[in-house]
């Protein structure tokens, strides 16, 4: 999530900012790049045609990062296939079986058969496995798992595949006698799997339709004879490698190659090669040392918190260059990653998206608790819309709470863009599921017509709407989370709490957390949750409204003034600077929680460092919810005095705080780091502390 330029987005203003120039020659590399005389269109087409090769290159290295590489991550990624295809059982076979209007299964929203259980499990985990399977059936997937294991080899996400021969001789037969597939998973019996083995339920045969749970991979067939059944081991896919022999395959890397190259790629192995004739030995501690800064998100801060400590800034249109102490840009994308050297400092950890992309976090969370036992208590129910059985499952918990409400929210989405809240199963389910169930949308509006003719929060969407937003929502789709329905509210309003969290090194790691402010709505709460106003806090939709500039400034409102209209209204009693303490307490122990979840997961180099934006919520017994953490937080304060106030505080001692803990002698000194202004400690890896656990 990225909500500094969202806030550009939003028509945050920004003053004309200058290059600082340096008069004289120098053999310093660093410095001939502040000297940047007028270029030409030629030239400039060149270095636009270099920034996007690099940004090719950029791309191909973040999903390299993805793919599991030591024996612990594949196991969790095994683990991970298995638990994701048990998450589809209970789903019919195929919609053909179904028919009847009175079946119970003729109107469900997914359907999948031997081979569909398994691509769509494969699907669901493209970026994990590093490439997207191909639509073939259940003999193609036989051809690109070539490791013959023998029973006692089996591990639990190895594949069972049943050879067999119809009986009926004018069915065409499969590839290799292929007609059956399941994912083995061990349990009591030792030979169970799980599979989408029956297309009709024949309950006097013990036979249940569709994905479910079987004692044992061995069964006859009515339709063949099976001849044997073969074990083939998982380990090729979770090695990234995914290729068939007979089948023109369309197997691709999860981000898909359109074909052909470009003018942007032709030179690229020739420019790969190149190498730098000067080896560049960055020293961000030492005098004058030089920094980039990529335009917007309020980069005059950053760039005078530098300036004023000596630093000099390169010109905007050096971004292409890996000559720097420092660099701080909204995007990691525009971080050269495989040019970085170790101690050159960069504002992004490459691979941040296991806490900031809000699908990954969940991912990383529900892994940690598996792992380690322990309940992460802050985090709304939610469920992933990019897989289908986590739907189903988001469905059924609407169904279980009739009036529950759901809010959606894309993955990576910022600024309020692409939110959706919903109330009832049928109108989540059109969200989630509209092909399913368009042909319901007449009659199911009519019936909440006749019942409510003002309320408007069970309405089915129509069908190219819900493509539209879920077009929106990107390849990781929407998070669907049970909404918050009774907040704790400051005059009426509804609000959230953006705290900060800087991770100041990751090798070791020091993790620490920052109060921040509050995000209030400029409308009173109410039941109309189609009301964007009174129930999306973000400062992007409240800018929008259509008296911001006569309430300008009073959607920011600081911790103290927040207490103090709490104790005016009689929310609370105890005396002003009592009710924040405890509750920044619970966010470190929250933070504290989600760093021992996510730091076996975050790259690890000298120079990497990431401030945070974390977005908290109050319910009206003051209980604490983790909304979600934000990369690129908005550091912009034109339009909050409460805002200029702390920003520039927040920008200044982040910098002085990521200087000490990135020291040349500070890498085994993790107690050394100073608590600058606000900072509490969260993490300090070197030291074995963390908050909330006695050392």
């Amino acid at each position: 999530v990225d909500d500094g330029q969202a806030k550009a987005a939003a028509g945050g203003e920004e003053e004309e900012g200058g290059v600082i120039v340096m008069g004289g020659g120098s053999s310093d590399p660093k410095e001939e790049l502040l000297m940047q005389p007028k270029e030409s269109l030629q030239d400039a087409f060149m270095k636009f045609k270099k920034e996007r090769q690099l940004q090719r290159k950029l791309t191909k290295k973040n999903k390299e990062l993805s793919r599991p590489t030591t024996v612990a991550e594949k196991e969790a990624l095994r683990n991970r296939f298995v638990e994701v295809c048990k998450g589809y059982l209970g789903v019919p076979y195929h919609r053909k079986y179904h028919q009847d209007p009175s079946d119970p299964d003729h109107d469900a929203p997914l359907f999948l058969d031997c081979c569909g259980l398994v691509r769509r499990a494969m699907l669901d985990l493209k970026e994990e496995f590093g490439f997207i399977i191909g639509t073939w059936n259940q003999a193609y997937q036989f051809e690109t798992l070539p490791t013959e294991l023998t029973f006692e080899q089996l591990k639990p996400g190895d594949l069972v595949f049943c050879e067999g021969v119809y009986y009926d001789q004018k069915l065409k037969p499969q590839k290799h006698n292929m007609v059956h597939v399941e994912v083995f998973t061990g349990g009591e019996s030792g030979e169970e799997t799980i599979g989408s083995r029956y297309a009709k339920s024949i309950p006097e045969e013990g036979k249940v339709r569709g994905v479910q749970m079987h004692k044992s991979y061995r069964y006859t067939s009515r339709k063949y004879e099976v001849i044997r059944f073969h074990f083939r081991s998982l380990e090729t896919w979770l090695n990234g490698v995914c290729k068939s022999n007979t089948y023109p395959d369309a197997v691709t890397q999860a981000v898909i190659n359109c074909g052909g190259k470009s003018i942007f790629e032709r030179d690229q192995d020739a420019e790969d090669a190149e190498t730098e004739e000067e080896v560049f030995v960055p020293n961000p501690h030492g005098p004058s040392p030089v920094f980039y800064v990529g335009e917007g998100n309020n980069w005059q801060a950053v760039a005078s918190v530098l300036e004023e400590r000596g630093w000099r800034r390169l010109p905007f249109d050096a971004g292409f260059s890996t000559r720097y102490d420092l660099k701080w840009v909204e995007s990691k994308c525009k971080i050269d990653y495989l040019s970085h050297v170790e101690g050159q400092l960069t504002n992004h950890i490459p691979n941040n998206d296991v806490i900031t992309s809000k699908v990954q976090f969940l991912e990383t969370v529900r892994q940690y608790e598996a792992a380690s036992g322990t309940p992460f208590t802050w985090h709304p129910e939610s469920y992933c819309s990019s897989r289908p059985g986590e739907k189903l499952a988001a469905i059924a918990a609407a169904e279980a709470s009739p009036d529950a409400v759901w809010i959606l929210k894309p993955s990576r989405g910022n600024g309020g863009k692409g939110i959706q809240i919903v109330r009832g199963a049928a109108v989540l389910k059109q969200w989630l599921f509209p092909e399913a169930v368009q042909h319901t949308k007449a009659e199911t509006n009519e019936d909440n017509a006749q019942a409510d003719a003002t309320d408007t929060s069970t309405t089915l969407p129509d069908a190219a709407d819900a493509h539209q937003h879920r077009a929106l929502a990107g390849g990781e789709g929407w998070v669907v989370q049970r909404y918050l329905e009774r907040p704790l509210l400051l005059k009426g309003r509804k609000f959230d709490l953006r705290a900060y969290c800087l991770i100041a090194r990751t090798n070791p790691h020091i993790w620490l957390f920052h109060p921040g402010y509050c995000k209030v709505s400029l409308e009173n709460y109410s039941e109309d949750i189609h009301d964007r106003f009174a129930h999306i806090t973000n400062a992007c939709q409240q800018k929008t409204h259509p008296k911001y500039k006569e309430s300008r400034g009073q959607h920011i409102w600081s911790l103290h003034q927040a207490e103090e209209a709490l104790i005016e209204e009689g929310q609370r009693s105890e005396p002003v600077g009592t009710f924040w303490p405890p509750l920044h307490q619970e966010m470190k122990r929250c933070l504290a929680w989600l760093y021992e979840a996510s730091r076996g997961k975050l790259e690890r180099r000298a120079g990497y460092f990431d401030l945070l934006g974390v977005d908290f919520m109050l319910d009206d017994s003051c209980g604490l919810h983790l909304l979600e953490v934000n990369s690129n937080p908005a550091i912009w304060f034109d339009s909050s005095a409460v805002l200029k106030e702390l920003v520039p505080r927040l920008l200044a001692h982040s910098m002085d705080t990521v200087l000490a803990a990135q020291a040349p002698n500070q890498s085994t000194l993790g107690a050394g780091v100073p608590l600058l202004g606000d900072f509490e400690l969260i993490a300090d890896e070197a030291q074995n502390f963390v908050f909330g656990k006695e050392a």
